[in-house]
């Protein structure tokens, strides 16, 4: 990205955002400690079931009920201009994209509307209360699209952008999903870039793709795709937790409301404190072992296959990808 584009930067701005990085952790600790209490209390307390919505409920199909159309494409709130270059093939349409990773996760939804249900394994890796979470945050909320993730470092480190996020939580209380265009991508800076992420928004997120190990807490996904968690999705569940509740089944996100106008950031690169972050999360994955950054399933009950490799590599071989420690010297 020309660096012509980018805002200047002050000592201030130093001071000011490191302040803020520390702040948005602690916050985003205790907030995602909430909304994991609250994905346990749906699969053991208020135990959501196999075959609570039927297959053709719209967070299975992810049809828009007006117009029998694919919703995704319709809760585009912003997309960046598109580059001229790209690291592997050109990426597909915005619109095919956004379709590609809603279906992707409608999918996990249709899994469970099987009656009796089918077995938690490689055919059903999630519990039913995760795969209903996801339905409720691909269907019901809007999407925003960078080219890759020095695009997403530029508008987030706009404070304007990251109020819009903010704003569109509160007044919409949907969730939204950061996606990328670029699907060949290095893993070490999707993690400092989710971490980043972490560093301006007081929730969590995960940094799902389709990489061939798993980027921190993240989970496959046809493109790259973050979900900062503002927990707007707790709400639409709940009502599966009722006899005859039935889940909000929410319009298109207004046109024109969102993301309006010309974003420049002024973070060039991720600073000490988002990198280290970034490995600090590592570590606590790496010290699980073969588990890693999966939490609410056994990964040797939904991975057979990883787990035999890492039987016969005596523990060596990761689930996930290394974080480099921000104590060596930077790469590039």
């Amino acid at each position: 990205m020309d660096a012509s584009r980018y805002a200047p930067r002050t000592w201030s701005d130093d001071v000011r955002d490191s302040a803020v990085t520390v702040w948005h952790w602690v916050r985003s600790n205790v907030h995602n400690a909430y909304v994991t209490t609250r994905v346990l209390d749906f699969m053991f307390v208020h135990r959501i079931k196999a075959g609570r919505l039927t297959a053709d409920h719209p967070w299975a199909t992810g049809m828009s009920v007006d117009d029998g159309q694919p919703i995704w494409p319709r809760n585009i709130l912003y997309a960046s201009r598109r580059k001229e270059s790209w690291l592997g093939p050109p990426p597909e349409s915005d619109e095919r994209i956004v379709t590609l990773i809603g279906a992707f996760m409608a999918a996990m939804v249709t899994r469970s509307t099987v009656d009796p249900e089918i077995p938690q394994g490689p055919k059903r890796r999630m519990p039913h209360a995760v795969n209903m979470l996801h339905g409720t945050i691909l269907y019901n909320g809007g999407f925003v699209i960078f080219n890759d993730f020095e695009d997403g470092r530029f508008h987030l480190s706009d404070p304007r952008f990251v109020r819009e996020m903010r704003r569109f939580a509160v007044e919409e209380k949907r969730e939204l999903t950061i996606v990328f265009r670029e699907r060949q991508y290095d893993p070490t800076e999707y993690a400092w870039f989710v971490t980043f992420l972490r560093s301006r928004v007081p929730w969590y997120a995960n940094p799902n793709g389709p990489t061939a190990k798993r980027v921190l807490w993240g989970t496959p996904s046809p493109y790259a795709a973050v979900n900062p968690i503002n927990a707007s999705w707790i709400g639409d569940v709940w009502q599966l937790t009722k006899a005859d509740g039935q889940p909000p089944v929410r319009p298109p996100v207004e046109k024109g409301r969102w993301f309006q106008g010309e974003f420049r950031g002024n973070q060039r690169d991720y600073p000490f404190l988002v990198r280290f972050h970034a490995w600090g999360s590592w570590l606590v994955i790496a010290l699980r072992g073969f588990q890693g950054g999966m939490l609410f399933t056994r990964r040797k009950r939904i991975e057979p296959e990883n787990w035999r490799k890492y039987e016969e590599s005596d523990g060596k071989w990761r689930p996930g990808y290394d974080v480099p420690s921000p104590f060596r010297r930077k790469r590039g």
